[in-house]
């Protein structure tokens, strides 16, 4: 088996597998199949598996989301020919964390409400495949923390964690009523006028944006310097729109001549529409959230009371000839 000796977690990877004949000779396991020129060997007589990542049509990988689920075990890739198992090949892959996105918004919950409370975590762990790896783990609200991870000796000295937590959208103003109809002229020589189209109603003015959220930012009291990693944004929401105004009124129609035919009678004409309501007052935008609060405290009491099994053991973690984390 063949692939990159690094892997993303969320990504797909491809892979090429080849078979070691007897007498030396490689052949390599074929993605397509041409029913003209078959060939000798296809991914399809192979079984692929893994803990790690889901098998692909064609023998490439899925590598696992959640980059705790690989930080100790990386990915881990078997590849047996079904006709004879006992022919097989494993690979591990390391955790490349390079692709996992660093920005993140949250918003408030209903029209007008205040962004949400948030609270970023950050630490420097240990693992396998890297000697200084940060770890940062995102709440918000009582959701359940989402974790992100990096290699600490590649990452930017601020700013490399961007959250937002941002007031909700204002609600919007109410359409203004549409006009009534006006009044259809009377027949007669000549017709009377229709009546004019009664005016729309204005819409009704827009609700203020929410106020903008609350981020706390917990790092170690040994590398305060931790907390510079997150540039924390607390907008206020925007301000709704104005409702509308409502159509204006249809003109009634003109009165029919009568008698019709006498060409001295000629149909009334038609009344003016109404004019539309006028559109209602935007929102005012919500007013930014509170300055983010830093908190440091020993390393051990950064991650809290909700720690998930697999960062239970990132944190326990000691290399080969090590004693263990205190």
């Amino acid at each position: 088996m063949s692939t990159s000796t690094r892997a993303c977690p969320g990504e797909s990877f491809a892979a090429g597998y080849t078979a070691v004949l007897k007498d030396g000779s490689l052949i390599p396991f074929e993605t397509r199949y041409d029913e003209d020129h078959p060939p000798r060997l296809h991914v399809v007589f192979l079984q692929l598996s893994s803990n790690e990542a889901t098998p692909l049509e064609g023998g490439g990988w899925s590598a696992a989301r959640d980059p705790l689920a690989t930080a100790i075990t990386g990915f881990r890739l078997t590849a047996l020919l079904k006709a004879k198992p006992s022919i097989t090949t494993s690979t591990v892959l390391a955790p490349d964390y390079s692709c996992l996105q660093h920005t993140f918004g949250f918003r408030g919950v209903g029209a007008g409400a205040s962004g949400p409370q948030v609270t970023v975590r950050l630490g420097i762990l240990r693992s396998p495949f890297y000697d200084r790896l940060l770890v940062a783990g995102i709440e918000v609200e009582d959701a359940p923390p989402y974790y992100l991870l990096a290699d600490a000796r590649a990452v930017p000295p601020s700013d490399w964690l961007i959250i937002e937590a941002r007031g909700s959208r204002g609600s919007r103003g109410a359409e203004g009523t549409a006009g009534v109809a006006g009044t259809n002229g009377r027949p007669g020589c000549p017709g009377g006028a229709g009546g004019p189209g009664g005016a729309g109603g204005n819409g009704s003015g827009a609700g203020p944006g929410g106020r903008g959220g609350q981020i706390t930012i917990i790092a170690p009291a040994e590398e305060p310097f931790l907390a510079g990693l997150v540039d924390a944004q607390v907008p206020g929401g925007e301000g709704g729109d104005g409702g509308s105004g409502g159509k204006g009124g249809a003109g009634g129609k003109g009165g029919a001549a009568d008698p019709a035919n006498d060409p001295r009678c000629v149909a009334g004409s038609a009344g003016a529409s109404g004019p539309a309501g006028a559109k209602g007052q935007d929102g005012r935008d919500g007013l930014p959230g509170g300055r983010p609060q830093i908190v440091t405290v020993p390393m051990r009491d950064v991650w809290g009371q909700r720690i998930p099994p697999a960062l239970a053991e990132l944190i326990d973690y000691r290399p080969p000839g090590r004693g263990r984390r205190q």
